[in-house]
């Protein structure tokens, strides 16, 4: 029974239920079931139910790769796709569960119930593709198996278990090739009405029964089953859900499409070349539905899929359709067989691609309105919302969006186009400050982190990609540091230590680990792999960046352990990091060029944004250095490890109107350039600052450059959650009040909505409004409009709470506006601050 309570009200009791996993494998009582003989992809049974009324019917499963479930002809939750999550199966296979007491009930004595399977990522030999020597792709799983308890319970008290076992029938049904890269193909003719019903008749010569199958999971080695805690895949409106009030469509000037339009993306323009040319106006994840295929039986009609079309006219090329050359070896292809019946409908199984264009091969001129491409991902709740005055920032922003949820499916993906649809640590390490701003991502990174669990070696080395697919164990530090860097940022956003307590003696094995790599090498020779990845001017030293996330886990370690009070791990860490931070300086750090390494802005970055490893004597000389370099150059230099950190340096730094400038840039190389070219204006983030050049083979949809995402809301907003405690708002603002003069931004917390909106009215006043939700306080920050500039008055609701001609020795607070407190004045700065309880506030400061 549960009550609720508010300020105002005190509500009756209710009636709670709630349901569980099953908590053993022991309390499993059915067998994997599949063939070893032939492409068993369709299991059919027919259960006989007692005859009495049902109180609750769950059922459990695991199909490996993917699976659907029917139920009397039905798809079960039919929005939920490429399910279960990947992982490492002999590790950790992963289970559903599904309440069928409706549709249990309303049938009589009997029920039908049918599973379709799919390869997924279990049987790797469907790829026919080699990422190169350092991969593990040599490790063949199997085919496709099965795992499934029904527990019906009665209201009689009595419990009827219908499971997977030998007795069912399977055959191979209308889906004959499925793989998550190469595409789906489909063979109609073989479909069987309502083959799932308890009233199908059989044709013996097509079922067989299905063998029983080994257990993907390795118990003697520690795997586990696990119920999977993360939301799954899905398409249509349940995947993505609104918690923001700012998303109501695209902002003007902004090219894609909306994120509420419900996930679904229809043509907004078709040409003919070599076939039917969709553009679907948005680059994204999923796959198209054709639907009303009127034509004879055995017509063969393609589906592919890229991200970019030629231009006509481009390289002598006179339009030549599709550009597949950016996706290495992947032949993207959906294949459907009509059976000749007239208003067929094909809609791929278990795959995906990563696509803007869609062209129709094999069918003569398809209606527009027939074309349907679902927008697939794991189901989250849009939490936050960005925006400017500035186009070019609001389209940087839409594209982050479209990105991460592209790649986000079940597991952060690096692209979802081409052979490199693998969980890469670096990408997901960049991004999730950003993510966790954006979406409710908790439980999906809380599932990675358990597959980066899973996959740590006994000598604490945690791999390049996880599951493990490709790369190098151990990983490159930059990619590794993932481990620390999802940890501490899911800490900040909610406030739960716990999190930090489960994973903590995994990360001090994976910092352990890079100690003694480090004793082998020093920091001069510190081991990577990738480096400041994909840059504009290669960094010569990439010991020095490795070195970075090597200092940057170990300081953030610290912080953990103050967290959960093992003052023996503070003392033992802060003492190595003191080493370290002395050693780092004498190693790299280069007189002649005024900073460290070669001079470069990546090193000068990493050197700067590390803490206590620039001496507070030359901090200015080697910050100037960086800043005259971004200046003469107009650009910036670096990859995806130095990007994320130079936007919050230069602002905190005292150099916000440069890094405006960075940002608002639209010429190559720049986010704006990605959406101002003269090839394809993207509607996603790009794998590289210049992934259209000629011959292009990047990815135009990644989401490793998205960490500039997070400075939009902790720096241009300035919402800093501080793990949800008393929070920070501190909007930088620029100088030159030109380049961004509004800006808005909320994020929907456990506590509530928090949001910031301000207008500079002119150039030297600003109004800032603030809502803090119940239980939480903040510490708002107002930085000075003018150089060497101070305040001259400030007031909240329309009430002077201090002006400078009334100070005497004291800062105090001329009127007592509730909920305002704390008046503080940085007199080196020039900032302004108060604090604030829960309530909204606008607040208007004027400057001289």
């Amino acid at each position: 029974m549960i009550k609720y309570y508010t300020t105002q009200h005190e509500s009756q009791w209710y009636m709670a239920y709630f349901r569980t996993a099953l908590f053993s494998i022991k309390d499993w009582t059915g067998q994997w079931i599949g063939s070893n003989e032939i492409n068993m992809n369709q299991l059919h049974t027919i259960v006989n139910l007692k005859s009495i009324r049902i109180q609750s019917a769950t059922a459990f499963i695991s199909g490996i790769g993917y699976y659907h479930l029917y139920v009397e002809g039905q798809l079960i939750d039919s929005s939920r796709r490429l399910d279960v999550g990947w992982t490492t199966y002999q590790q950790r296979t992963l289970y559903a569960s599904y309440d069928l007491t409706k549709i249990i009930n309303s049938t009589t004595e009997q029920i039908g119930i049918g599973i379709v399977l799919g390869q997924g990522w279990y049987n790797r030999q469907q790829w026919a593709i080699s990422l190169g020597a350092h991969t593990a792709l040599a490790e063949q799983y199997g085919p496709p198996r099965v795992l499934m308890q029904l527990n019906i319970h009665y209201v009689d008290g009595s419990v009827q278990s219908i499971v997977t076992d030998s007795s069912w029938l399977g055959r191979e049904g209308e889906h004959r090739f499925d793989s998550v890269y190469m595409g789906t193909t489909m063979d109609l003719r073989a479909t069987l009405s309502c083959w799932s019903c308890a009233n199908f008749t059989k044709s013996n010569s097509l079922w067989i029964n299905a063998s029983t199958l080994p257990s993907p999971v390795n118990f003697t080695a520690g795997g586990q089953f696990s119920l999977q805690m993360m939301d799954p895949i899905r398409i249509g409106p349940d995947a993505l859900h609104i918690a923001t009030s700012g998303h109501s469509g695209l902002l003007a000037g902004v090219q894609g499409a909306s994120l509420t339009d419900g996930g679904v993306l229809k043509p907004i323009s078709q040409d003919f070349v070599n076939g039917q040319v969709f553009d679907l106006g948005q680059n994204f994840a999923g796959w198209c539905k054709l639907s009303s295929l009127n034509a004879t039986k055995s017509t063969i009609i393609q589906l592919r899929y890229a991200e970019l079309r030629y231009s006509r006219g481009a390289n002598g090329i006179d339009f030549a359709g599709l550009y597949y050359e950016n996706l290495d070896s992947i032949a993207v292809m959906d294949t459907v067989i009509l059976n000749g019946t007239g208003n067929e409908t094909f809609e791929p199984l278990f795959t995906s691609h990563g696509f803007r264009y869609l062209l129709v091969n094999g069918y003569n001129n398809i209606n527009s309105n027939d074309v349907e491409c679902y927008n697939a991902h794991s189901e989250t709740t849009l939490i936050g919302n960005f925006s400017s005055s500035s186009i070019v920032l609001n389209q940087i922003q839409h594209n982050i969006l479209w990105s991460q949820l592209s790649n986000s499916m079940s597991l952060p993906y690096g692209c979802p186009q081409r052979n490199d649809r693998t969980g890469w640590m670096g990408d997901a390490g960049l991004s999730v400050d950003e993510a966790l701003y954006n979406f409710d991502y908790v439980n999906f990174y809380l599932n990675f982190l358990t597959m980066i669990e899973d996959n740590q070696t006994p000598d604490g080395a945690v791999s390049d990609t996880v599951p493990f697919m490709t790369g190098f164990i151990p990983a490159d530090p930059n990619w590794g540091t993932a481990y620390v860097t999802i940890t501490w940022y899911l800490y900040e956003h909610t406030g739960d230590v716990t999190i930090i307590e489960k994973y903590y003696i995994g990360i001090q094995g994976w910092i352990d680990l890079l100690i003694d790599e480090y004793k082998k090498t020093g920091l001069a020779n510190m081991y990577y792999h990738w480096g400041d990845w994909v840059p504009v001017q290669k960094i010569k030293n990439n010991s020095l960046v490795s070195s970075y996330a090597f200092l940057r886990d170990v300081y953030t370690f610290i912080k953990m352990s103050e967290l959960l009070n093992r003052t023996d791990n503070v003392q033992k860490y802060s003492q190595i990091y003191q080493q370290l931070t002395q050693e780092w300086h004498h190693v790299f750090y280069n007189s002649s060029v005024n900073g460290y390494a070669d001079g470069s802005q990546s090193a000068n970055i990493l050197s700067l944004a590390l803490s206590n490893v620039v001496p507070e004597s030359l901090r200015a000389i080697v910050l100037k250095s960086l800043v005259d370099s971004l200046m003469n150059t107009g650009y910036f230099t670096g990859g995806i490890i130095s990007v994320a950190a130079m936007y919050p340096l230069l602002s905190k730094e005292g150099y916000h109107d440069l890094a405006l400038k960075l940002a608002l840039s639209t010429s190559y190389p720049s986010y704006g350039y990605m959406f101002n070219n003269p090839i394809q204006n993207a509607t996603t983030t790009w794998e590289q600052w210049n992934s259209l050049p000629t011959e292009a083979r990047s990815s135009l949809n990644h989401h490793m450059f998205n960490s500039i995402g997070a400075w939009f809301y902790r720096y241009l907003a300035g919402i800093e959650l501080n793990a949800l405690n008393t929070i920070t708002v501190h909007p930088r603002m620029s100088y030159a009040a030109d380049l961004l003069n509004y800006t808005e931004a909320e994020v929907v917390t456990i506590k509530g909505k928090v949001r910031v909106q301000w207008m500079r009215t002119s150039i030297d006043s600003v109004i800032l409004s603030v809502t803090i939700p119940n239980n939480m306080n903040a510490n708002i920050l107002f930085d000075p409009l003018i150089k060497k500039g101070h305040c001259l008055k400030l007031m909240c609701d329309d009430e002077i709470v201090w002006m400078r001609e009334y100070q005497n020795d004291e800062l105090q607070l001329i009127t007592n506006v509730h909920g305002v407190s704390d008046l503080f004045e940085n007199h080196v700065t020039g900032t302004i601050s108060v604090r604030v309880t829960s309530g909204e506030y606008t607040f208007t400061a004027y400057w001289q």
